[in-house]
């Protein structure tokens, strides 16, 4: 369904396409980019050393969609692994190439592979190597994504078939990453789907924990830096107007403040401590002998 724009010259408002979600905010995207970069960098060293083959990944993108979009870019026949985390019934998958599993149990039995395999499905054995393999990416996903997971994913199943793996709505929002495959010389192409929900309130919490952090940062940096204004003051006296009228230069006006007694340090109207005046160099300094607040605790 489409909102319907009436055929209004100035109306420049796209149309609303309501059956595909909201698209990623630039921060978001970039948050999530920079964690997906992390794991394919932490998944090609994994796969180049568990299978003895140089593995590169380079990551194509991140996108949000429906799972049916997601589901209908996939092969017909490819592995699909499920990772479950706790408290949430939607699955996170890493989806790769069948051709490419067998590829990576030929290596681990002490083969090798010089041609592609043809997409089949595993055996119980063959799929017993990918668990394992699969069970250190799902730590690799779950470290590279940090604060972005509610908590680790971990290895829920093996599946073959992505028309009849519906482990979300098909119009339920989910991220997908996808990822370029390198290995030697053959090219392939895997990619991490993830429910949005999951993501996308993990992002929103953790930008109210930065805001709050940062409001309060700045209110305490802004509360140091303000410009006060500091004086010395001796004990007032009170005097009449009159007084005050008359005074003329080389008048003598005695205080009640003793010699030895400090300056009142002021700020505003308020005392803060005391100090005895005197220099440093051509300018006139004081020296903090009390401070006010810690003789009132």
């Amino acid at each position: 369904m489409t909102a319907a724009v009436h055929d209004d010259p100035l109306r420049r408002y796209p149309d609303y396409d309501f059956t595909r979600p909201a698209q990623l905010g630039r921060e978001h995207r970039r948050r999530l980019e920079a964690a997906f970069e992390a794991f394919a960098r932490q998944w090609a060293s994994q796969l180049t050393g568990k299978v003895r083959m140089r593995t590169h990944l380079t990551l194509e993108g991140v996108e949000l969609m429906s799972y049916q979009e997601y589901a209908d870019t996939l092969p017909s026949t490819t592995a699909m692994v499920t990772g479950a985390t706790a408290g949430r019934e939607e699955p996170g998958v890493v989806q790769f190439d069948l051709g490419v599993a067998l590829t990576w149990v030929v290596q681990m039995l002490g083969g090798r592979s010089t041609a592609p395999i043809e997409p089949r499905t595993l055996t119980p054995i063959e799929s017993a190597l990918i668990r394992q393999l699969m069970d250190r990416t799902f730590e690799l996903l779950t470290t590279s994504l940090g604060m972005l997971l509610p908590s680790p994913l971990t290895y829920a199943g093996l599946h073959d078939n992505p028309q009849y793996l519906q482990v979300i709505s098909p119009g339920e929002a989910v991220i997908v990453a996808r990822f370029a495959m390198r290995m030697g010389e053959a090219r392939s192409t895997a990619t991490v789907m993830l429910p949005a929900a999951v993501v996308v309130d993990q992002l929103a919490e953790s930008e109210r924990d930065a805001a709050a952090a940062h409001r309060a940062g700045a209110t305490v940096d802004q509360l140091l830096g303000a410009p006060l204004e500091v004086s010395l003051r001796i004990a007032p006296r009170v005097i009449a107007a009159g007084e005050v009228l008359n005074l003329a230069p080389g008048d003598l006006l005695r205080f009640a403040h003793p010699e030895t007694k400090p300056f009142d340090l002021i700020v505003g109207d308020t005392p803060i401590a005391r100090a005895v005046p005197g220099a440093q160099g051509s300018r006139l300094a004081c020296t903090i002998t009390t401070i006010l607040e810690e003789t009132t605790r």
